[in-house]
C-alpha cells in the first residue's frame, strides 16, 4: 500500500471528505472539418446559441445565487464584444473551433493583466470557453461519480452546479482561488475545497483526503472519516437543540425559500439574516408589495415564534436585478446596499412597507446593508416611522420593526458610538475584510491579502465587540467566518457569541464549538 502523502494547498471551502480522484482532463479542441464546421460563422453562431441555452436550462433549476452566477455567464456569452474577435478571426479563414480557442485565451490572457473586472472572473470565461468548443464538437458533458473528488488546474462553476454533491465528494484544484465564483458555490454547499495544489500527481480512482479547512489534500489516507449525518441539526442532543452550543447562539442564514424548507427550526436560536435580494428573482417581484409579504410571511411563520432578521434589499455593485440594477462587479465602491435604497426611496418604502406589515407576525428585525454614516440609518429610520404612520392610517396591521445595521463598511465599524439609532449590529465578515485589504473579495489576484488581513481583522472585531457592549447593543457575525470551525472559537472568545451562518455549517460548528468547553460534540 502506497505511504501517505500530504500535498499543502490553500483552504478554501471549510470540511473534511475522502473519496476516490475524478481526473477532469482539458478538453481539446476540435479539429478543422468537425461536423458543424461547413460553415464556420454560422457553426460559431450556433454553438453560441446551444451555450446559452444549456447556462439557462441549469439556472432555472438553481437556487438564486447560483442562478446569478450563470445569469452572469449568458451576458458574457451575449456581449458581442466578447465574440467579435472569434468571428474577425472566421473572416480571416480560421475554422470556428481554432477561432474561439484563439480569440478566447487571447482574451482571458489579456484581461488577467489588465485589471478589467472580467478578470475576477477567469472561471468563467474557461467555462465559457470549453462550453461553445464542446458544442461545435457535438460533445455532451459527462457529469463525475458521486462521491468523488474532482481534481483538475480550476473547476467550472457550472460543472459544479450540474452536480449531485447530496452523497458527498470534494474538490482539489491545482489553481483557483478561495474568492472563485466555485469556492462560494462550495461554500454554501459544503463541500471541502482546497485551491492552490500545483502540479498535482494524483491518478484516477487514487483515495484522497480533501480537508479544505487546513488547505491540505492527503494522497492515500489511512485514516477514515467518520462524518457526522448531513441531518445532524435534527439529531443533535436536547441540549445542543435551540441553537445553543458552547456558549454561543446559532442562527442560520436564508438566501431561499428553499433553504427555509430545509432548515429544522429546532435546530436553531432563529434567523439571523436573510437575503431578501435573493428571495425575489425578477425586478417585476421586487416591485410588488404582496410578493415581498408572501415571502416574509412563509419564513416567520416557518420559524414559530423564533427571531427573524430581514435584511433589506442590497443591490448595487456585483448584485444584481436584472430589469432594475444591472451587476458590476467593479463597482464595489459605488451605490449599493443603503445607499442604492436611499437613491430609490419608492423601492425602499415598498419593501419597508412589507417589512412592517411582516413584523405584525412574529419577532421580526430589520437590518440596513452597507451603513457608513449614522445619516443613513437616521434616514431610513424616518422612511419606516412615516410608513408605518400611513399603514395604520389606512387601518392595515402592522408594527414598525427594531432597525440594526450590517457592519461592513470600516467607517461604521471604528465608530458604532455614533450609530445610537441603531438597535442592534450584524458584522458582515466578508464585505468587510475586502474594503478593510483593499482587496476585492472576488478578485483571485489579491485574495491572499484576506488571509494576510486576518491580524486585523481580528483586532477590528475586538474594537466592534467592545463599542458594541459600551453602547448595550446585541452584536452577531453573519459572514463566512461565523462558519468557520477554526474561527468561532476566537469570536466567542472576544464576546462575539451570537454566530448567523449557513445551514450546512451548523453540524461542524457545533462540533468545534462544543470542543471548545470539552463538550461532546453534537
Amino acid at each position: 500500500m502506497a505511504a501517505p502523502r500530504d500535498l499543502p494547498g490553500r483552504p478554501a471551502a471549510p470540511g473534511r471528505a475522502i473519496g476516490p480522484a475524478f481526473r477532469a482532463e482539458e478538453r481539446p479542441v476540435p479539429a478543422p472539418g468537425a461536423p458543424g464546421e461547413g460553415d464556420a460563422r454560422a457553426a460559431l453562431e450556433a454553438a453560441v446559441a446551444l451555450a446559452v441555452a444549456e447556462l439557462g436550462e441549469l439556472a432555472a433549476r438553481s437556487d438564486a445565487e447560483s442562478a446569478g452566477i450563470l445569469d452572469f455567464q449568458i451576458e458574457l456569452l451575449l456581449d458581442g464584444e466578447l465574440t467579435a474577435p472569434a468571428f474577425a478571426r472566421i473572416e480571416r479563414g480560421e475554422a470556428a473551433a481554432l477561432a474561439w480557442a484563439g480569440a478566447m485565451g487571447a482574451h482571458i490572457d489579456t484581461l488577467a493583466t489588465d485589471g478589467d473586472a472580467f478578470a475576477l472572473r477567469a472561471a468563467d470565461l474557461a467555462d465559457l470557453r470549453s462550453r461553445v468548443l464542446d458544442a461545435l464538437a457535438g460533445r455532451t458533458r459527462a457529469d463525475f461519480p458521486d462521491g468523488a473528488v474532482y481534481v483538475g488546474r480550476d473547476m467550472p462553476p457550472s460543472v459544479f452546479l450540474a452536480h449531485d454533491w447530496s452523497k458527498g465528494g470534494a474538490v482539489a484544484l491545482a489553481a483557483g482561488s478561495p474568492a472563485s465564483h466555485v469556492a462560494i458555490l462550495a461554500r454554501a454547499r459544503g463541500v471541502p475545497m482546497v485551491v492552490g495544489l500545483g502540479g498535482l500527481s494524483v491518478g484516477n480512482g487514487d483515495r484522497l483526503l480533501v480537508d479544505g479547512t487546513q488547505g491540505v489534500v492527503r494522497l492515500h489516507p489511512e485514516e477514515r472519516l467518520d462524518a457526522p449525518p448531513p441531518d445532524l441539526a435534527v439529531r443533535a442532543p436536547a441540549a445542543l437543540l435551540g441553537g445553543q452550543a458552547g456558549g454561543a447562539r446559532l442562527f442560520a442564514n436564508i438566501d431561499t425559500l428553499a433553504d427555509l424548507d430545509a432548515l429544522d427550526p429546532a435546530s436553531v436560536a432563529g434567523i439571523g439574516l436573510v437575503r431578501t435580494e435573493f428571495l425575489l428573482a425578477e425586478a417585476a417581484e421586487a416591485l410588488d408589495e404582496e410578493r415581498h409579504l408572501a415571502a416574509y410571511r412563509r419564513i416567520v411563520e416557518r420559524m414559530d415564534g423564533r427571531p427573524v432578521t430581514l435584511r433589506m434589499l442590497d443591490l448595487g455593485g456585483d448584485k444584481a436585478l436584472p430589469g432594475l440594477v444591472a451587476g458590476d462587479p467593479g463597482s464595489v465602491l459605488g451605490a449599493r446596499g443603503v445607499r442604492f435604497l436611499l437613491a430609490h426611496p419608492d423601492l425602499a418604502r415598498l419593501q419597508a412597507r412589507a417589512l412592517i406589515r411582516a413584523a405584525a407576525l412574529g419577532p421580526v428585525s430589520v437590518l440596513l446593508p452597507m451603513v457608513t454614516l449614522p445619516q443613513e440609518l437616521s434616514a431610513m429610520a424616518a422612511l419606516f416611522d412615516e410608513e408605518a404612520a400611513r399603514l395604520a392610517r389606512q387601518g392595515v396591521p402592522g408594527r414598525r420593526p427594531p432597525l440594526g445595521i450590517m457592519v461592513e463598511v470600516p467607517a461604521a465599524a471604528l465608530t458604532l458610538d455614533l450609530f445610537a439609532e441603531a438597535a442592534f449590529f450584524s458584522v458582515g465578515t466578508n464585505d468587510l475584510v475586502q474594503y478593510l485589504a483593499a482587496a476585492a473579495r472576488d478578485n483571485p489576484a489579491v485574495a491572499h491579502l484576506h488571509a494576510g488581513a486576518e491580524a486585523a481583522m481580528f483586532r477590528l472585531l475586538d474594537t466592534i465587540a467592545t463599542a458594541a457592549r459600551a453602547a448595550g447593543r446585541p452584536v452577531s457575525v453573519c459572514g463566512d467566518l461565523a462558519g468557520d470551525p477554526a474561527a468561532v472559537g476566537r469570536l466567542v472568545a472576544l464576546g462575539l457569541r451570537e454566530l448567523s451562518l449557513a445551514p450546512s455549517r451548523l453540524g461542524a460548528v457545533r462540533a468545534a464549538l462544543q470542543g471548545l468547553t470539552g463538550g461532546a460534540p453534537g
